[in-house]
């Protein structure tokens, strides 16, 4: 009996160790780096020429949101799995886009934001566009 609690435990240790780690930040490799907003569209629509100074910033798990030099927002920021876009949003979403929502500062209250990326560009819409308008900006990589 012995014997076979051993192999048994030494089964469950090799599994373990050798099971690939998760990546517990769950942060897509493409959002991390600099982005420059290029867009708003809410109520009114807006465009933004290169060097306008309207950046945000991830690294690892923090962000930065400058406007002309200065430091708006910094904080902690994470990425979740969400598939409801197409509720919050008010919008008919093409599935399998914007399922990435950004927490910011564990604020798990806040209107949901929601993003997705193609090529050199990040997408973020949040809101209700039928009921408040909701909003989408588009960033391009620096």
């Amino acid at each position: 009996m012995k014997t076979l609690s051993l192999l048994f435990f030494a089964a469950i240790l090799l599994i373990n160790t050798s099971c690939k780690k998760e990546n517990k930040d769950n942060v897509p490799a493409g959002l991390e780096g600099v982005w420059e907003l290029r867009s708003v569209t809410a109520m009114l629509s807006s465009t933004y020429l290169p060097g306008n100074g309207h950046i945000i910033r991830f690294t690892g798990k923090k962000y930065e949101i400058t406007d002309n030099g200065q430091i708006t927002k910094s904080g902690e920021f994470q990425v979740i799995e969400d598939l409801t876009v197409a509720a919050s949003t008010c919008l008919n979403m093409a599935p399998g886009k914007y399922n990435n929502r950004i927490i910011y500062d564990n604020n798990m209250s806040a209107t949901k934001t929601f993003f997705e990326i193609s090529e050199n560009k990040l997408t973020i819409v949040s809101g209700c566009f039928a009921i408040d308008a909701g909003s989408s900006s588009a960033y391009k990589r620096q």
